[in-house]
């Protein structure tokens, strides 16, 4: 089998205010610079053939020349790009679907190709520097432009660091000096995915986890590396609706990702626990985390309270947003998603493990022993969860949502018709078990935020008969779920 050509590129989000400034940036003033004007045009089907499979395929024109390119998805959830691509030169201003294509011919029917049309343009001024980052050579392409689709734009504002030559760990070196002279965000999304935003006329969301996807022949590593990955671009998707209209919605998601995130770091704590960065990188996550932790306390709070002091707890929000703001507009928040993304690719827990056994685990024997564990942990915290205090509730929740979530990272490894239902099963009761326990750790919550704002408000109270029910109905939801055959041993 042919080797797929692979390009490796850390991508980079920029104001476009800024843009003038990186040129000036020490490393980057006395290089010699190139300016090209590049028009490119992506293609798919009506139906979205291309991007549902993977792939973007583009027809670009510099000049006088056209170069037609397909990427492959690969490895792309955040920020580091590593993923197979093909091109070829074109006469004209149509895909040319050859052997020299890619592997377009063999993935889709000739009537289905038929379909390809144009989509959507990028239209961006491309200013190149080739610096050298420790013996590494690097091509840096900052682009300022527009997406175009109809009579809908959207500004393009980015730079990409593609590795030529040496070690990748220049890359993310050069991303951090640069940063020191202009900021710098973890670019998450394709200029392809900003255009079928535009041509699909897709509105402003808070974006939901999307669907983990394992391939079984896969080791421990890639796995979490996968997962992780798919975490911090939720987290960063989301942060953008969090900077700009700062919805509850985006405010939850983006605290979904790194909950997740760190989630998997516990979860895969045995294959990480020798590396010492990993402890550094679960700190911060927990500082980030805890940043966002009151906008969505007040969140889940202001619709429950009275007209009298629902204006008192939406002048707080507003106060605690702006600080979640510069929390996320600071160079330390900058800094640990670049430096999460190094890590994941090639941290010390990855390219020299402690364990290289664990570490080489095929990913479905791996997965199959943490949800074992976990859902050993659940039964154990869980016993006689109606008469736990309010703080051991509170570890049932957490150890729930981390079994929850281990079964969102893990479903795709067990693929089987019984394996699906029992999965569906699976994390239908655990959703009744966290909704119960949720509902009640809000109770707890509730009076804790009134008391740090100083607002002397009770809030509706539970009875002792309600509060009863609700603990049955938790318990019942724990009885269910470890009643559920698990489907990672199907």
């Amino acid at each position: 089998m042919a080797i797929e050509p692979l390009e490796v590129e850390l991508k980079l989000e920029i104001d476009a205010d800024d843009a003038d400034r990186l040129a000036d940036a020490p490393l980057l003033a006395e290089l010699a610079r190139e300016k090209q004007e590049l028009l490119s045009t992506y293609f798919d089907t009506p139906e979205r053939d291309l991007r549902r499979r993977g792939y973007g395929l583009r027809i670009r024109r510099k000049g006088s020349k056209r170069v037609q390119t397909l990427k492959a998805e690969g490895e792309g959830a955040a920020g580091l790009f590593v993923r197979p691509e093909w091109e070829c030169a074109v006469k004209g201003d149509r895909p040319v679907l050859d052997a020299n294509a890619g592997p377009l011919p063999e993935l889709f029917a000739p009537e289905v190709l038929a379909t390809l049309e144009p989509l959507f343009e990028t239209r961006v001024t491309r200013t190149v520097f080739e610096p050298t980052i420790e013996g590494a050579a690097i091509e840096l392409a900052l682009d300022v432009g527009e997406a175009v689709a109809g009579p809908r734009s959207v500004p393009l504002s980015e730079v990409e660091l593609e590795l030529k030559s040496g070690n990748p760990r220049a890359l993310f070196d050069l991303a951090r000096q640069l940063d020191e002279h202009v900021p710098l965000r973890l670019g998450v999304r394709s200029k392809s995915e900003a255009g079928y935003g535009l041509s699909d006329d897709a509105k402003p969301r808070a974006i939901k986890a999307e669907p983990v996807v394992l391939d079984r022949a896969s080791d421990a590593r890639d796995a979490f590396a996968t997962i992780a990955r798919g975490c911090i671009r939720q987290f960063r998707l989301n942060e953008s609706g969090v900077m700009g209209a700062g919805k509850a919605g985006s405010v939850h998601q983006a605290r979904v990702g790194l909950r997740r995130l760190r989630s998997a770091f516990s979860l895969f704590k045995p294959l990480i626990a020798d590396d010492a960065r990993a402890e550094l990188l679960r700190l911060e996550l927990k500082w980030l985390a805890a940043e966002l932790g009151e906008v969505r306390n007040l969140d889940v709070l202001i619709p429950r309270m009275s007209d009298r002091v629902r204006g008192q707890l939406e002048v707080a929000r507003e106060r605690a947003l702006e600080h979640v703001r510069i929390a996320l507009a600071s160079a330390r928040t900058r800094l640990l998603m670049i430096d999460l993304v190094e890590w994941l690719a090639i941290g010390d827990w990855r390219v020299d493990p402690a364990d290289p056994a664990l570490a080489a685990r095929l990913a479905p024997d791996f997965a199959a022993d943490i949800l074992d564990r976990h859902r050993r942990k659940l039964r154990k915290r869980g016993k006689h969860l109606a008469k736990l205090d309010d703080e051991h509730r509170h570890e049932v929740r957490i150890e729930g949502k981390k079994l929850r979530y281990a079964a969102d990272f893990f479903g795709s490894l067990y693929p089987g018709k019984k394996a699906r239902r029992r999965h569906e099963a699976f994390l239908a009761a655990i959703e009744d078990l966290q909704d119960a326990l949720g509902e009640l750790n809000d109770f707890v919550t509730g009076p804790e935020v009134l008391a740090r704002l100083g607002i002397e408000e009770s809030l509706p109270s539970l009875g002792k008969r309600e509060q009863r029910e609700m603990l049955e109905g938790a318990e019942d939801s724990l009885e269910t779920l470890l009643d559920v055959k698990r489907f990672w041993r199907a």
